[in-house]
């Protein structure tokens, strides 16, 4: 096995697989000496991923000093997807008056093929 970020990522059985529902996770991150939000949420399917592992995780990502938050925000979705396999995962990163005065919000999901939950989603309110 490789030592790559991922494997700091741990999970644990989904004891509720047969209910939809959606776990969101908010922390304050740091990329580029910039203070973003990051928000994270997923339709479990057979995993849930542990809160701490993730925190320790986007620590590690954060530490090779990524340029560009939309390619962290990639990155991060498309391991997260390799790890948990959720139904559905959204990344999220905000970063409100950067150097320039823009305000930036990336938003990036992914699903597994042929997963749909159209009502449950409209019915999310925005992450930040």
């Amino acid at each position: 096995m490789t030592n790559s970020k991922k494997d700091t990522l741990s999970t644990f059985p989904n004891p509720y697989r047969n209910k939809t529902y959606i776990v969101s996770i908010i922390q304050e991150i740091t990329l580029n000496r910039q203070t973003f939000m990051f928000g994270m949420r997923f339709v479990p399917d057979k995993l849930l991923l542990d809160h701490e592992s993730l925190a320790s995780y986007l620590d590690q990502m954060l530490a090779q000093n990524p340029k560009k938050a939309e390619i962290l925000a990639h990155d991060i979705l498309e391991e997260i997807m390799d790890q948990i396999i959720p139904k559905w995962v959204e990344v999220n990163l905000k970063h409100e008056e950067n150097k320039f005065g823009q305000n930036v919000m990336i938003t990036i999901e992914e699903s597994q093929p042929g997963w749909q939950s159209d009502a449950l989603l409209k019915r999310l309110p925005a992450v930040f």
